[in-house]
């Protein structure tokens, strides 16, 4: 191999590189129109934004403004005399509310609202025996005529009674949810042959049926006198 380089053919000639007429030093570089970076218009974004700003700063500006002449407006309206008499006025106005709130709280409570019903006797009697009408054969549905003979039936039949009372008062849904809650629920318990009345069969002579006749009232007998007093006496 010859050391002499004069001999080897000329190889491609490197071209000197040349900056672009924009990054040489003293030149200014123009405005260029928006374009788009990661898929959003810049142009597009700057217009959407531009009016809410100059909305927000003239909205500003105007509120600045009318606070500045509403505060000087009431500062020149509200002389020593003004603010005399308006503290005047407010410490009236607070002594009437004090008094009516004393009064308020003196007067009595509500009172209790009168039964309907004096005693759970008279209720099953009067509106139980007579509405929620069931045929009753001793066997698949059972009830007992003498039923303020059975412990848990009285306990549910007053606890219906007084459910009524309270709901009667409401004159839209009162009734709908006192069946609804509470006659549905308790009297398909009372029902049950195997509820607080399964003792008590068809009773003697049937008396604690009522299928031999359609739409007949569940069997009642009236219990010994005085066992249950009118709750309304002495409530006046």
């Amino acid at each position: 191999m010859s050391d002499d380089w004069g001999d080897e053919e000329p190889g491609i000639e490197a071209q000197p590189f040349e900056p672009d007429e924009y990054d040489k030093p003293g030149r200014d570089v123009p405005d260029r129109e928006p374009g788009r970076v990661l898929g959003v218009d810049i142009a597009d974004l700057a217009a959407s934004l531009a009016a809410p700003a100059i909305r927000a700063v003239v909205h500003k500006a105007v509120a600045d403004a009318v606070k500045e002449a509403v505060q000087t407006e009431v500062e020149e309206a509200l002389d020593p005399t003004v603010v005399e008499d308006l503290q005047g006025q407010a410490a009236v106005a607070a002594r009437r509310a004090v008094a009516v709130a004393l009064d308020a709280l003196d007067e009595e409570p509500d009172e209790e609202p009168t039964l309907y019903y004096g005693s759970v006797d008279e209720f099953v009697r009067e509106y139980l025996v007579k509405n929620y009408r069931r045929r009753v054969d001793g066997e698949r549905a059972v009830w007992a005529a003498d039923w303020w003979n059975y412990p848990e039936a009285t306990i549910r039949l007053d606890a219906l009674w007084r459910a009524w009372e309270h709901l009667r008062l409401d004159p839209t849904t009162g009734m709908s949810v006192w069946f609804r809650d509470h006659a549905e629920h308790h009297m398909s318990v009372l029902l049950d042959p195997y509820g607080p009345f399964a003792a008590a069969g068809p009773g003697k002579d049937r008396v604690n049926t009522n299928d031999d006749q359609k739409g007949a009232e569940l069997p009642y007998t009236a219990p010994p006198p005085g066992l249950y007093t009118d709750e309304r006496v002495g409530r006046d």
